[in-house]
């Protein structure tokens, strides 16, 4: 009798139940929605999908761009769950870039389930939610990267992977046409692999030519050989494969991550992906430990990098030790913070830069005239000797492509939205937001406004030239402080900028003095992605050497 009941049960009732347990969270989702504290413009939310399908078929920024047209300079869109307040002027983000520790915007973000179950879980220093935490991982962030000294090491490393880049290509023959973004990609990752490890392997540079070789003749390279180029090529894929599933952990919640057929297989391969990076970082970690234990205290280490600096800190021999003065910053890094730190350096300086690279191509490639005026400036300050070494001098008086890389990014940010949450109770926009309240800066709007900029569609670096000259920029010299963001502002500043200077100008100057770099396609629309990063994804350039 109780088992017919039980059938009976399941067999009628678990529809109904299902149906009811579905409209109660529908009601109460939207009584939520309904009843918000201020009440903002934006998309109608879906429960479960929040926003997200609306952005399906855009590019993240683009749909942002097209959501800041329709609804101002201030509305709200949900993602995962969580209401974000999308801000596109510079009176309602003033206050959320004050470069001092008493700032109500120490976040950058909420720790969402999705972020922490994809490994981004509130440790390191890019996504850090605890001040203190964060503090005392910036302070060796920073120590590692800001440092006189490492501006001369910066630059000769740069020149040593560009004079064996260059090798590369001359052996691909003359005329070569090169898809850029390949080569940019690996060229940077070899540069933050080095200076976050020490470890010179330069695997990326030379193991994608070895691929385009292997594509030639399946025979040039014995077995060893291509187990180098594999590993060093799955690596690099990993990293960037990280970087794109964030916005699948950032858009969609637990439910359909799990659950929905197509999408619970995009997401399970993703979390593979995070589990071979992840071991591979650590593994980089263990046996550099073993080889700072193996070493005598007594002697010095190999290795002037920003892991051995993240082992020793707080230790026996961490020569800044007595510097540190606040108790809090006196402990031993943890094995779980060094590798947060080193994926937020091998993200971070890895896709910005050589994506900024490519766009500086790709422009540079449709205005002639800017180009033009890039090389007589190196001409200048470099002289035509293509041989002779870029000094830290050098670097300095590059004001003008300094200018240009400005004006590649306000144009195509790689970073087009920063995220500040209030750690205290704040007016932003008229309103008052409670504590825990999470905005996104949508800084690709602002640097493309009519408020702030002359001609915003033009590209033209000199509104960064000589903008303090002429009265032609008169938008600029009231606003450029505020409303160019290139690396972030107060606390939150990026502190790997320097890296990322040093290495775009001496790149660019290094190319541009010695080679003529031009679109194979002048009529292509540039192939990109804007998800988490704004991501050039193919660009064919034919290099030819530079007739003076």
């Amino acid at each position: 009798m109780l088992s017919t009941i039980i059938s009976s049960f399941q067999t009628t009732d678990i529809f109904s139940l299902l149906i009811i347990f579905t409209i109660i969270y529908i009601t109460q989702y939207y009584y939520h929605y309904f009843t918000r504290p201020n009440p903002l413009p934006g998309p109608f939310p879906l429960p479960l999908l929040g926003n997200a399908h609306q952005a399906l078929g855009f590019e993240f920024n683009d749909w942002l761009t097209l959501m800041h047209k329709k609804y101002g300079d201030i509305f709200e869109i949900y993602m995962t769950g969580q209401r974000i307040i999308i801000l596109s002027k510079i009176d309602l983000i003033e206050n959320m870039n004050i470069p001092s520790t008493k700032t109500k915007y120490h976040n950058r973000f909420k720790i969402t389930e999705g972020f922490a179950e994809y490994g981004l879980n509130g440790i390191g220093v890019s996504n850090n939610i605890e001040f203190k935490s964060w503090k005392f991982n910036r302070q060796f962030f920073t120590q590692a990267m800001m440092t006189p000294s490492f501006n001369h090491q910066a630059i000769e490393w740069t020149i040593e992977l560009w004079q064996q880049m260059e090798s590369h290509w001359n052996n691909l023959g003359e005329n070569k046409t090169l898809n850029i973004s390949k080569w940019m990609h690996r060229f940077t990752n070899d540069m933050i692999f080095r200076v976050s490890t020490g470890i010179k392997n330069n695997g990326g540079v030379t193991s994608y030519y070895n691929t385009l070789k292997l594509e030639e003749n399946n025979n040039s390279l014995n077995e060893k050989e291509k187990e180098k180029v594999k590993k060093s090529e799955q690596f690099i894929q990993s990293i960037e494969t990280f970087i794109n599933g964030i916005m699948l952990f950032f858009m969609l919640n637990r439910f359909i991550r799990h659950y929905v057929p197509f999408i619970r297989d995009k997401a399970n391969a993703l979390l593979k992906n995070r589990d071979y990076l992840f071991d591979e970082i650590n593994n980089i970690i263990k046996q550099r430990r073993i080889e700072i234990e193996n070493t005598p205290v007594d002697k010095p280490l190999n290795n002037d990098d920003m892991l051995t600096s993240f082992i020793t800190a707080n230790t026996s021999r961490d020569i800044n030790y007595e510097k540190h003065a606040d108790a809090d910053l006196l402990r031993p890094m943890t094995d779980r913070e060094i590798c947060a730190n080193l994926l937020d350096a091998m993200i971070a300086g890895t896709d910005t830069t050589a994506n900024t690279l490519c766009f500086a191509m790709y422009y540079l490639g449709h205005n002639p005239e800017v180009k033009q005026k890039l090389r007589q400036e190196l001409d200048t300050v470099l002289g035509k000797d293509s041989t002779k070494p870029l000094t830290s001098k050098n670097i300095e008086e590059l004001k003008y492509c300094d200018a240009v890389i400005k004006e590649v990014f306000r144009h195509m940010p790689v970073v087009f939205t920063i995220g500040r949450i209030n750690n205290e109770d704040d007016k932003v926009g008229g309103y008052d937001w409670p504590e825990g309240t999470q905005f996104q800066m949508l800084t690709s709007a602002i640097m493309m406004s009519n408020d702030y900029w002359t001609n915003p569609e033009r590209f033209d670096p000199d509104r960064f030239y000589k903008v303090e000259e002429s009265d032609k920029y008169l938008l600029e010299k009231q606003h450029i402080k505020d409303a160019f963001i290139m690396w972030g502002g107060g606390i939150r500043m990026c502190p790997g900028r320097k890296l990322a200077t040093i290495e775009l100008k001496c790149l660019l100057s290094m190319i541009y003095r010695k080679y003529d770099i031009e679109l194979k396609d002048m009529n292509a629309p540039l192939k990109y992605k804007a998800a988490f990063l704004t991501s050039c994804e193919n660009l064919l350039v034919k290099v030819k050497p530079r007739k003076f």
